[in-house]
């Protein structure tokens, strides 16, 4: 009984794995983000300046931004006859207050409509009015099946059945710098499969897809169902401005409030309600602080949700495109040959098999089993001793009573030696004598 009792003390737990077939699943949402933040076309002078510490870490002349190579076409010091030296686009004169971070991101970054060239979910074409857009540490993202109000499932297994497509990253167009915080000497997609619940952290998550290649992604969807204290650690906290407790809602909550108490302002990419950063703030703030919020200086207190949802992801590769759909693809899209091996990205994100795992986490002992084991010890320990006592005491009452009747018969027989009775077996046969001497007399009279 005190083992059962520290047994049920110290809060163990015990993990219950489930899997469950059904003839649907609910399908992720699948966020894509190109591992480039602005294309180098689109960009204008003036907005390369004000765009100077994003893009060069430092606040860039305008004059050397116009001598630099814009666009891709303009060397200064070329002696080429061939090449095609193209005056950089400039346009009238802005201040910055013209200008915003959020704005040009949208309008000269990644951009799915002109880029995607095929989508199809389920066999059925679909278009970039089925993704929703959204700023990551990459600029745009854009978001199939974002909706937690209405989403999609997958009926069929198997690739074919899920979500495909494909993607023009532009790679030439590139502007990411390797050498500055969140730069990358990348190419390709950023990939993110996840709860409609849950916001997308494309900088700590997600499977990188490089051009060239075609992505089999399958999916598994697991459920996880944990235990609060003293058995668990899960809580699920109320948080600002996301409906729905995630780890990840929590991660970025705190980063930002981080970042708006130090800096009175917050990048693109964080939730809130302050205004957005300039280039200059998040160079010399914004950065800072996201660094000692990774390092752990400034912590967050974020613990596991009581319940969450994640996919687990395995992926394999096929070179991409072959000879003959470089020609098909080539000729329709009217691209020069070679450009889609070097710029494009095609994945497939679909199930496996249509069933997802439950893992719960049990108490290794409640409070019912607790109250039965211990009534169970008492029955088998403290009633068992209590009957043989019963029985015990039975067993002597009648032994004792058997004893005492033996005492009385003895007691008997001692009183009759002393006071002896005639014998019954005398007097019947001296009747029998009697009788019979009395028929001799009978018979001689005769």
């Amino acid at each position: 009984m005190v083992e059962m009792l520290q047994s049920y003390f110290t809060h163990g737990t015990v993990t219950d794995v489930t899997l469950e077939f059904v003839p649907e699943v609910r399908f992720p949402a699948v966020t894509i983000c190109n591992l480039n933040k602005f294309e180098d076309k689109a960009l204008t002078v003036e907005e390369k300046h004000y765009l100077s510490y994003i893009l060069y870490g430092v606040q860039e002349d305008i004059d050397v931004i116009a001598g630099a190579p814009v666009n891709n076409k303009y060397t200064p010091n070329s002696t080429d006859a061939n090449v095609t030296t193209e005056t950089p686009r400039t346009e009238a004169p802005h201040t910055h207050g013209s200008f915003s971070v959020d704005s040009i991101t949208r309008e000269k970054g990644f951009r799915l409509g002109n880029d995607m060239h095929v989508c199809t979910w389920m066999g059925q074409t679909c278009t970039e009015l089925d993704f929703t857009h959204s700023f990551s540490t990459y600029g745009n993202c854009y978001t199939f099946n974002a909706s937690p109000e209405n989403p999609i499932n997958q009926t069929i297994p198997g690739s074919g059945y899920g979500l495909s497509v494909m993607i023009d990253i532009k790679s030439h167009l590139y502007t990411e710098n390797p050498l500055l915080p969140g730069g990358t000497a990348d190419v390709g997609l950023k990939l993110l499969v996840h709860d409609q619940n849950e916001p997308p952290k494309m900088d700590t998550q997600g499977i990188a897809v490089a051009p060239g290649s075609h992505a089999y992604i399958a999916i598994r969807q697991i459920q996880y169902q944990n235990h609060i204290p003293p058995w668990g650690v899960c809580q699920d906290l109320q948080l600002e401005y996301y409906d729905t407790y995630t780890l990840t809602g929590c991660q970025l909550e705190c980063r930002s409030k981080y970042v708006v108490q130090n800096c009175t302002c917050r990048p693109i990419y964080l939730p809130g309600d302050a205004p957005y950063c300039e280039p200059a703030d998040v160079a010399h703030c914004v950065r800072p602080v996201e660094a000692a919020v990774t390092s752990g200086a400034l912590p967050c207190d974020c613990p596991v949700p009581c319940s969450l949802m994640t996919y687990r992801t395995s992926s394999s590769y096929a070179k991409w495109p072959n000879n003959k759909a470089d020609v098909v693809y080539t000729t329709a899209f009217g691209l020069s040959p070679g450009y889609m091996a070097d710029n494009s990205v095609v994945f497939d994100v679909y199930y496996e098999e249509l069933n997802y795992e439950i893992i719960s986490q049990l108490k290794a002992m409640d409070s019912g089993q607790l109250a039965s084991d211990l009534g169970g010890q008492m029955g088998l320990f403290i009633g068992a001793s209590i009957l043989t006592l019963l029985e015990i005491f039975e067993y002597l009452g009648l032994r004792l009573i058997a004893f005492i009747q033996r005492r009385k018969v003895r007691t008997r027989r001692v009183h009759t030696s002393a006071y002896p009775m005639p014998d019954t077996l005398s007097v019947n046969q001296a009747a029998k004598n009697k009788e019979s001497k009395e028929k001799s007399l009978m018979n001689l009279k005769e």
